[in-house]
């Protein structure tokens, strides 16, 4: 017997199954949440559709399924098809999406649709921002001998900066604090 949400049922039970089937299924749900939050850190390409998208579509479906608008019914037309639009923009649907795709009306939002791999931060550059807001893009890094605003004495006293990046090693300088006996 075990006990769930102050029930008892027996572990055999349809209740206990469907218990564990729910669980199972919000992490699940979790997992596809944080992948849809984070989807700006995922390796796609930068696409933009081009003017006559429409056009070279209604091609590629009347060549490969004989109408513009048709439910893709085997697996052997949905590939010759989306073949023929990889050739066609140098854009494919990614494997996580493919279920997804059953009618034509389908391809034709997908290649319609442009893909941005900007992250959030480089987003903001490029519009307006209010007037309250004011987002810095380099960051300063304290250095005592080079930062006199405060007398070269730092908000955290005794610690060093360490730059661990390759690239940032170039562009920041760091230092070693002396110990208090010196």
């Amino acid at each position: 017997m075990s006990s769930i949400d102050g029930f008892c049922y027996s572990n055999n039970s349809m209740a206990t199954r469907f218990y564990q089937a729910r669980r199972f299924a919000s992490t699940i749900e979790s997992v596809a949440k944080s992948l849809r939050d984070k989807s700006y850190l995922r390796p796609h390409k930068p696409y933009t559709p081009p003017a006559d998208v429409e056009q070279k579509l209604n091609t590629i479906f009347e060549s490969q399924l004989g109408s513009n608008s048709a439910q893709i019914s085997n697996g052997r037309s949905k590939f010759k098809v989306l073949s023929a639009c990889f050739k066609e923009f140098n854009h494919g649907i990614p494997n996580s999406r493919l279920h997804e795709i059953t009618t034509t009306d389908d391809i034709r939002s997908f290649y319609l649709q442009e893909v941005d791999i900007r992250v959030p931060l480089e987003k903001f550059k490029s519009i307006d921002l209010p007037p309250n807001v004011s987002i810095q893009y380099e960051y300063h890094r304290f250095h005592p001998e080079t930062d006199t605003m405060f007398g070269g004495v730092s908000a955290f006293p005794r610690r060093s900066t360490i730059v661990t990046g390759l690239s940032y090693k170039k562009k920041y300088a760091g230092y070693t604090s002396k110990p208090l006996w010196h």
